[in-house]
Formats: structure tokens, C-alpha cells, sequence
């Protein structure tokens, strides 16, 4: 299966060369936050995949668009691949702190058992000292560390972190988990 990420700056081959590049292969999109509505949607309806995605810091949270395929707080199978979401904000775009985080993640943590594993687990934020940035804002989350080491998916989805900041590589390694970084697009094979 082919898997499309997405997250934080809009890419004009999604929007005008998808074909050409090959985007329009894909069998599933996620987005990892902080693109419009609108964008998704046209990325959604080019590729002509289904769509599953998490909010980001700039998303706007009043505004209610794809509610099926908001992934916060779900585990969601599509072809048999379990895709697990983090949503990393509260209704008014605030981060929230680390404890808020292990609360939330303990009770997706119930889910991914009733679904026996995750294989994706997609999140604005990345994980600390991984991938993350050196300021406060740009910092990634330990209690996200701990659940991505508990709970061993192949791979780990995240943005926030632009890669023209030039702080990270798109591909880590946690352990046996493939840490990829989803700014702009990438495209991987499951």
C-alpha cells in the first residue's frame, strides 16, 4: 500500500502535477496538521484516496470539516493497516501539557489494545529528541515518546517541524519504529 503524508506547507505538485509525480498512486492520504480544509480536500479529491488526519496548532478548531476522518483519539483500520491518531491541542489550539498528554494517550492506549496493535500512529507533534526542535515551542513530547515506545507501531507520523528549519531529517529511528517526518508530502510504501 501506498501512503501519502501530508502536513504544514502546501505543495504545488499535489495541487497541479500530482499525476505526473505520481501522487495519484497513492492508496491512503494523512495529514499530520496545519493545512486548510480546503487544501485537504482538493489533495483528497486529486489523489482520490480517503483522507485521515490530525489537527495542528494553526488548524481552526470551530470550524468542523471531515468529521469521519478526523483520526484524534481513534484507532481506525483501512486495508488492515491500524492508524492511531494524537490530537495535540485543546478546542482553542493550545498545546496541551504533558500530563493532559499521558491522561489521553492512556485511554488510546485501550483502544489500540481492543484493536490488538497499531501499525501508524500520525501526530502534529513530534516526540522529544526526536526529530523535535531546541526552543520551547518547537519542542516534542515525552509522554508522545513514552506511548510511541509502549506501544511499538512500524511507523510513527508526525509535522509540526517544518524540514526548511533545518533542524531534522524526514526519517528517524525509534527503536524499530520509522520516524517520518510529513512536512510538505513524502510518499512511502507499507
Amino acid at each position: 500500500m501506498k501512503i501519502l503524508i501530508i502536513s504544514d506547507k502546501e505543495s504545488e505538485l499535489l495541487l497541479k502535477y500530482y499525476k505526473e509525480n505520481r501522487f495519484d498512486e497513492a492508496d491512503v492520504v494523512l495529514s499530520a496538521g496545519d493545512l486548510p480544509y480546503e487544501y485537504l480536500q482538493e489533495v483528497k479529491n486529486n489523489v482520490n484516496a480517503p483522507l485521515f488526519y490530525v489537527r495542528g496548532n494553526h488548524d481552526l478548531y470551530g470550524k468542523r470539516f471531515f468529521d469521519k476522518e478526523l483520526a484524534e483519539w481513534k484507532c481506525v483500520t483501512f486495508q488492515n493497516v491500524k492508524i492511531a491518531g494524537i490530537g495535540c491541542f485543546d478546542k482553542k489550539g493550545r498545546r496541551f501539557s504533558e500530563n493532559e498528554l499521558r491522561s489521553k494517550l492512556g485511554k488510546l492506549y485501550k483502544k489500540i489494545q481492543n484493536a490488538r496493535g497499531v501499525d501508524i500512529i500520525l501526530s502534529h507533534l513530534p516526540m522529544k529528541d526526536l526529530g523535535d526542535g531546541d526552543d520551547a515551542y518547537h519542542k516534542g513530547s515525552e509522554a508522545i515518546r513514552e506511548f510511541v515506545a509502549k506501544t511499538a507501531p512500524k511507523y510513527f507520523v508526525y509535522g509540526h517541524n517544518h524540514l526548511n528549519y533545518g533542524i531534522n531529517e524526514r526519517i528517524l529511528t525509534c527503536g524499530k519504529t520509522s520516524v517520518i517526518n510529513a512536512s510538505e508530502k513524502y510518499i512511502f510504501e507499507y
